[in-house]
């Protein structure tokens, strides 16, 4: 914990508050025992409990029940001298933990501050036990955590391992076809040489000589593939409804280039399209499940998967539902909360590091963000992502998005129109009137200081926002969208505006002073496109506020004037 912050925290202790309720997942207190040996005893298993997680802080001398100052102070005797806490820590640590210790005086009382890192491998007590902090607990950390730990931090690989597979059993097809994706890469220099010294120089041969298992994955036949790693394999299957039986399936264990060839083009030849035009005369083509999203799940759930346990990738497609499952969880750190934003943490990093020099999927963000930002620019919702400790799944719903977002996000300036936390602010506020950086925050997976960056310049930047007059001097002011933002996505909002600001009001002011609204007055009065100048009157008439008037079939001269629900 940084001195400022700890300074903070030990300003509030026992001012009517009790230490235990200033304690967090990095910090805690304690009180010295009857004895040296049961002081290092309590000091050891809490830092064990913080550097088998994030690391973190004990402050000695402390009551954390008490909540007034002169009871809650107690204090370190001389007697536990800096060096014999460091070596009392040490001797009842496996593997010893050396901690960092420093003395602090408050309020002329001695406190001893002992801090740990984050540890690069797990640790035990003396007895043996290892825990991790979670929260203001310490819980049972198993090995099979304790591995799970490793591999997020890198330290365990299980695709960089040796196959026992030689050059023999790899596939002359799927050499060539790892040539060409180098090629497409820009990477022709490696593509350029032989079979083993392009092999070794993307380390897919182990220094025994062997091939690694990401290189079995990527390049064996499948005769190879099934001995070598029997938990591979995948599935597809498409239903016409979602309750109805599968009119389409395949289950394989090709190699996984062509496999993940095989589940996109599956998904890809079942798409359903619909064209629409923008300004511009730009004509962009729609579909239920973006390619770009699709193929980003697909090689996600191929390359993260725990090739140490049972299962296979399986893909369940619907028109209403696209689903992806592979076998085990989301490595360690990283939850269906965090996803979007958590450093990347391959669970195979070589085979990680192979997929991302064939440019076949973004490293950063495990491709999700990628995914994201597709569905929302088709005008959907993002990917659902579940994890349940033995599987991850990924849902895409289905159906065609929404035609006035989809315009909204085509006339952005492209700095907007691809950044997934705009996007993700604008599809938040189609169903909700207001939001703030706390809200936002979920909403975006960042901290909510970076969630108010992200209003503050959509506001600013894009003009697409505002904040209200009621908050607009808070840290946090809320924020709605701009009446012109509101006309130029139309239909794209589920609710609308109303007040001397809104769209409507600005509207019934103009056909008041002029008798009549056309298309193209809608298109300079909020400065939008014809389609959403279209959108807008469609709404208008189907709420009654206009209606045609004159003989005029059609065109942007139809001239709209007040209908019966028009305000007198």
């Amino acid at each position: 914990m940084e001195p400022e912050a700890l300074n903070a925290v030990l300003d509030t202790v026992g001012a009517g508050v009790p230490a235990d309720a200033l304690e967090s997942e990095t910090l805690d207190f304690k009180l010295v025992a009857d004895s040296p040996r049961v002081t290092f005893s309590l000091l050891a298993d809490a830092l064990v409990c913080f550097i088998n997680a994030q690391g973190g802080t004990v402050v000695l001398g402390v009551d954390d029940k008490a909540t007034v100052r002169e009871a809650a102070l107690r204090g370190v005797p001389a007697s536990y001298s800096l060096d014999g806490i460091r070596k009392g820590v040490f001797d009842q640590t496996s593997p010893p933990i050396t901690p960092f210790v420093v003395e602090r005086f408050v309020d002329g009382v001695r406190l001893v501050v002992v801090s740990v890192p984050r540890g690069v491998m797990p640790h035990s007590n003396a007895a043996g036990l290892a825990t991790r902090r979670l929260g203001k607990e310490c819980l049972p950390f198993p090995p099979a955590q304790q591995r799970e730990v490793m591999i997020a931090r890198g330290q365990i690989d299980w695709s960089a391992d040796a196959s026992g597979a030689g050059l023999d059993d790899l596939s002359a097809v799927e050499v060539a076809r790892l040539r060409d994706l180098l090629v497409a890469a820009g990477r022709d220099h490696i593509a350029e040489l032989s079979d083993r010294a392009m092999l070794e120089a993307l380390r897919l041969i182990a220094p025994g000589g062997g091939v690694t298992n990401a290189g079995v994955l990527l390049l064996a036949d499948e005769r190879a593939l099934r001995t070598i790693v029997p938990s591979y394999g995948y599935s597809y299957q498409f239903r016409p409804t979602l309750g109805s039986e599968a009119t389409g399936r395949a289950r394989g264990t090709k190699p996984l280039l062509a496999a993940i060839d095989a589940m996109a083009e599956a998904v890809a030849t079942r798409r359903e399209i619909h064209p629409l035009t923008i300004s511009g005369g730009v004509q962009l083509q729609l579909t239920d499940y973006p390619q770009d999203a699709v193929r980003e799940l697909i090689v996600n759930a191929f390359i993260h998967r725990s090739f140490e346990t049972g299962g296979t990738v399986d893909i369940e497609h619907s028109p209403e539902r696209l689903v992806i499952t592979s076998p085990g969880g989301l490595v360690a750190g990283v939850t269906p909360d965090n996803i979007l934003t958590h450093p990347s943490t391959p669970r195979n990093r070589l085979l990680t590091e192979a997929i991302s020099a064939l440019q076949l999927a973004e490293r950063t963000g495990q491709g999700i963000d990628r995914a994201y930002r597709e569905m929302l620019r088709v005008g959907k919702e993002p990917p659902t992502i579940e994890d349940n400790g033995t599987f991850v799944r990924a849902t895409l719903p289905g159906g065609i998005g929404n035609d006035a977002f989809v315009r909204f996000v085509g006339e952005l300036p492209a700095k907007a129109g691809r950044d997934v936390n705009v996007l993700l602010t604008l599809s938040h506020l189609r169903g909700t009137s207001t939001v703030d950086a706390l809200r936002l925050a979920a909403v975006i997976q960042r901290p909510p200081a970076e969630a108010q960056e992200v209003l503050s310049r959509m506001a600013e930047e894009f003009a697409l926002l505002e904040p209200t007059r009621r908050t607009v001097r808070k840290p946090f002011p809320t924020y709605r969208l701009r009446a012109e933002t509101v006309a130029a996505m139309s239909r794209a909002v589920a609710y609308r505006r109303r007040g001397v600001d809104g769209t409507d009001q600005k509207v019934i002011d103009h056909v008041r002073e002029y008798g009549f609204v056309t298309n193209r007055t809608l298109q300079r009065l909020f400065d939008i496109q014809v389609y959403a100048a279209r959108d807008m009157l469609d709404d208008l008439r189907a709420r009654r506020i206009l209606e045609k008037i004159g003989d005029a079939r059609g065109g942007t001269g139809v001239r709209y004037g007040p209908g019966p629900a028009f305000p007198r």
